[in-house]
């Protein structure tokens, strides 16, 4: 039997009080959110680092896991889709690991904000909004030189004036020095070298360095004009020609050669022999009648002879080059 809530003027009052939490209570458990408490922000990365983004942990029904950029899940800033797969927000250098993890490889400083996981659970959609801060890299110190470094090198030659000056971006004001090789060398922001000289030859860079922290400028080397020799064209050496012979023609010209060797000899030796007889038969007439014979003639013969061996044979090798290069 139901009893209406003012039957009893004496309980009404305990009554509305319940009925009151019951109401808030319900209104509570109705408009609560399904966003997990966020995870407590990481600490700044640098550019070039690797940042790692976690999904919730203690969730063991979960279905699927994706990842957007910004506090929203919207579509144009979807990474990774449900499935696993690139979404328009997708730069590259995002990856997933075996948890659903995000991992982002190289971050910039444009990495910078919040990501959004959603998860589909058996118990329905669950999401998480993860920051990162990237700061970005640029140089706190910078190395000014006179005259004008190039690619981080002076050249320069004795006795000559290089000024090096360093500029600083660290807060609160660092103290400024100087190092040569590695070895203190000075302090302030300007390094004078007057007169240049064979000890101020080096590397040198600027330090900055405060009570927080301590930056170094680019090194900076000094050193002497390198001479460049050119080196001497020397012309190619042409070998000689060479006359290729093959085949018969090759047999012929030995032969050729061979009989012009056996003629040559043989005059000599006929030229030699008629000289000795010549001048036994004429040593006593001649010298009777005052003539002095001379086997010249006979030599002269013996190298006419020759010469009409060699005329033969070049001849001869030119007859034979030229029937080789008809054949070839």
């Amino acid at each position: 039997m139901r009893c209406p809530l003012d039957a009893d003027s004496g309980h009404s009052p305990a009554w509305k009080r319940l009925l009151i939490a019951g109401t808030l209570l319900a209104s509570c458990t109705c408009s609560a959110s399904p966003e997990l408490p966020s995870s407590a922000s990481l600490d700044f990365l640098m550019e070039g680092a690797i940042a790692h983004l976690p999904v919730p942990s203690g969730l063991d029904d979960v279905l699927s896991t994706s990842w957007f950029q910004g506090h929203e899940a919207r579509s144009e800033a979807m990474i990774f889709s449900p499935e696993g797969l690139p979404g328009p927000g997708h730069t590259g250098r995002e990856t997933l690991d075996t948890q659903g993890n995000l991992v982002i490889r190289n971050v910039t400083a444009q990495d910078s904000g919040s990501y959004t996981v959603v998860l589909e659970t058996r118990r329905g959609r669950r999401s998480k909004t993860e920051q990162i801060h990237v700061k970005a890299t640029r140089d706190l110190v910078l190395l000014l030189t006179f005259p004008e470094n190039f690619q981080g090198v002076i050249q320069s030659d004795l006795n000559y004036s290089v000024v090096l000056k360093c500029l600083t971006a660290v807060s609160p004001d660092p103290v400024l020095h100087w190092t040569l090789n590695g070895e203190l060398c000075g302090t302030g922001g300007h390094m004078i070298i007057r007169k240049l000289s064979w000890e101020d030859l080096g590397t040198y860079v600027c330090v900055a360095k405060n009570s927080q922290e301590q930056h170094s400028s680019k090194s900076v080397t000094i050193s002497l004009p390198q001479v460049n020799v050119d080196p001497t064209d020397t012309e190619p050496i042409e070998p000689d020609p060479i006359l290729s012979v093959s085949g018969g023609a090759a047999i012929a010209l030995i032969l050729a050669g061979n009989v012009g060797g056996v003629i040559l000899f043989g005059g000599m030796g006929f030229a030699i022999v008629q000289s000795q007889r010549g001048t036994a038969r004429c040593s006593g007439y001649c010298n009777d009648i005052g003539f002095i014979h001379s086997p010249n003639k006979y030599l002269l013969s013996t190298f006419y002879v020759a010469s009409s061996v060699l005329d033969a044979g070049d001849t001869a090798m030119n007859k034979t080059g030229m029937a080789s290069a008809l054949t070839e």
